[in-house]
């Protein structure tokens, strides 16, 4: 999918002059100027998308290149095509990629911000110069990393965890890569494969610049007295990873950001959040409840829910089993599994990797909110 990103933006960009270009002719004496194919504004407009294409790609080769498998200038033939969802989780990292690393921090104020607040109003924050063992914090749904990063900037000892592929490869090139830093940054257009609800035309080609800081020198640049980084990421299913016995009573915070929601079942996230905590730690979150693994509705004509699951076979089983619970029954289990509140904020403003030129953008009312794990609990942890 990295490799063939750019063949498919340029599909994109045929595809939209060939719907053009097959209007009437009546129709099309009523184009501007930059629709007609003869004229310069077309071929300037065409110019910037094919730079935008190639602004995209490149990045996206540096990321394939740092992982050391083949990238788009080594493979140019394709004997089979990924699928469109494939390219919209390329699209989507380039979103994440602007959204956490880019100088724009609007949306990070707006998320991390708040978590990194309570972090360190609840976990002591570490001296640079302490030895020993530090506060830990588990950082599920990481992304491309810049929560967990800023987190272990701080002197925490933080793991990321993510279990996208495609998340994972760019984190660790933004991470380890060590050519990006904010003196000679690269360029993206991160809203290029937008077709819809565009204000101008030139928005979809709109440059970003990556990476605001120099993620490698912070990660690797030490001074004298100092104790290094300690930043890690586990790669891997939350649930598979975090369940083993040995990791139970080892974090004192797991903070969590648009997570909450990301697996198909919510109380199996709550009661391993609780697993990992010490008594006292805590579990902070920030995010909506979009239910990444919603399914489908049942019908009428579905006799039982055996044949309803039977009429959606060919979905991921998770799609089928996924429970789509309010914020105050989750509430609830919260409280029943072994954590009490002690700060909780509901309707707070977020965007997520928005981009604010378009006609149309999705505003979430997150919930934010830090439960303490109770000394002792129902689940007898």
């Amino acid at each position: 999918a990295y490799r063939q990103y750019a063949t498919f933006a340029m599909n994109m960009w045929a595809n939209q002059q060939y719907r053009v270009h097959a209007l009437p002719e009546d129709q099309q004496r009523l184009l501007p100027r930059a629709l007609k194919r003869d004229s310069a504004e077309f071929h300037a407009r065409a110019k910037n998308w094919k730079e935008a294409v190639i602004r995209n790609q490149f990045l996206l080769d540096c990321i394939l290149r740092h992982a050391g498998v083949p990238h788009s200038q080594q493979i140019t033939t394709a004997t089979a095509f990924v699928t469109d969802g494939q390219v919209s989780k390329v699209s989507s990292v380039l979103k994440s990629i602007a959204r956490d690393w880019s100088n724009d921090a609007t949306e990070r104020n707006m998320a991390y911000a708040p978590l990194i607040e309570q972090v360190k109003r609840f976990i002591p924050q570490p001296q640079k110069s302490q030895r020993g063992p530090r506060p830990r914090i588990c950082v599920p749904g990481a992304g491309v990393s810049r929560l967990a990063f800023d987190l272990a900037g701080l002197g925490y000892c933080v793991q990321g965890n993510e279990f996208s592929l495609h998340m994972l490869l760019a984190s660790d090139f933004i991470l380890n890569g060590g050519i990006l830093n904010a003196e000679q940054p690269l360029s993206i257009s991160p809203w290029l494969l937008e077709s819809r609800n565009v204000h101008g035309p030139n928005d979809p080609c709109r440059q970003v610049y990556v990476p605001d800081i120099d993620p490698y020198s912070i990660l690797s640049d030490v001074e004298e007295g100092e104790e290094s980084i300690q930043f890690s990421m586990a790669a891997g299913e939350f649930l598979s990873i975090y369940s083993h016995p040995k990791e139970a009573g080892k974090w004192d915070a797991v903070v969590c950001c648009f997570f909450l929601d990301a697996c198909p079942n919510v109380i199996e996230v709550i009661r391993l959040v609780h697993h990992m905590l010490r008594p006292g730690g805590v579990f902070i979150n920030f995010g909506p409840l979009l239910y990444h693994w919603s399914g489908p509705a049942m019908r009428p004509d579905d006799k039982d829910f055996e044949s309803y699951q039977s009429r959606f076979s060919f979905l991921d089983k998770r799609y089928m089993t996924s429970i789509d619970l309010c914020y105050e029954d989750i509430r609830e289990i919260i409280l029943n599994v072994g954590f009490e509140f002690v700060e909780e904020k509901t309707a707070m403003k977020c965007l997520y990797t928005a981009d604010r030129r378009s006609m149309m953008n999705m505003v979430y009312h997150s919930v934010h909110f830090v439960a303490k794990k109770l000394q002792t609990s129902c689940n007898g942890e």
